[in-house]
């Protein structure tokens, strides 16, 4: 129950601050560009858009919250709030993923026109933005401001975009596989038709790296609250 109450906390902590706007402005961006797009390219552009938007949007809001979080000096009630820092973390990864989600079927079913596959992608998206939302909270608790933030998260930002973009566009390695970027593009690519094949190893690709992340996020952030109220410590 506390937990649920964190995750609805959260929710309307995102809708106060904008960033389910900035969701729905973006998505409706997107589903225009989608629009005007031949055919032929529609599946493959939706892919590369979902990836490199929806899905990690969550990434850069996520550092922008922790950020306005502390600046309002709200981590220090931590040392005195029951909520165990795991739950802190699954509560904004899984509220920001909520969103990334909604907003890729949408993208799908409206710009593309394809209705099939949309739980798998739904799913898929779901499952990748937690990863990456976690990977977007390690990074922000190491920086001092927004601007700070907007600058060391490029190299994360770029190790998680890179690789399933050379992917999409035919210059793939098994090695690349394995990286949570590749698995989630795959994903999408599966659910909207891309590649032939939908394959549940790609979600368990995404689900050991949101393991590993959860487990460096919990020691992270359990420290960094416990120095000044989320100073870096």
């Amino acid at each position: 129950m506390r937990f649920f109450k964190t995750l609805i906390n959260d929710i309307r902590y995102q809708i106060k601050y904008g960033f389910y706007f900035l969701y729905t402005f973006m998505s409706a961006i997107y589903i225009a560009i989608l629009i005007l797009i031949p055919r032929q390219y529609k599946e493959l552009a939706s892919s590369i858009i979902i990836l490199t938007d929806p899905a990690m949007l969550g990434l850069f809001f996520i550092g922008g919250i922790w950020l306005l979080e502390k600046g309002e000096d709200l981590h220090k009630f931590w040392r005195i709030s029951p909520l165990k820092p795991i739950e802190y973390i699954v509560s904004k990864a899984i509220s920001l993923a909520l969103i990334s989600s909604i907003s890729s079927v949408l993208i799908v079913r409206i710009g593309v026109g394809n209705s099939n596959g949309l739980l798998y992608l739904s799913i898929s998206v779901f499952i990748g933005s937690i990863v990456f939302n976690i990977i977007g909270l390690i990074v922000a608790s190491y920086a001092r401001s927004i601007n700070h933030y907007m600058i060391i998260v490029v190299v994360p930002t770029l190790l998680l975009s890179v690789p399933p973009l050379a992917v999409a566009f035919g210059f793939g390695h098994p090695l690349l596989d394995v990286l949570p970027g590749t698995a989630l593009w795959k994903s999408i690519a599966g659910s909207i038709h891309i590649t032939k094949n939908i394959s549940i190893w790609h979600w368990i690709i995404l689900v050991i790296w949101g393991g590993i992340a959860l487990l460096i996020a919990t020691i992270r952030i359990s420290n960094a609250m416990q120095f000044e109220g989320g100073e870096n410590g």
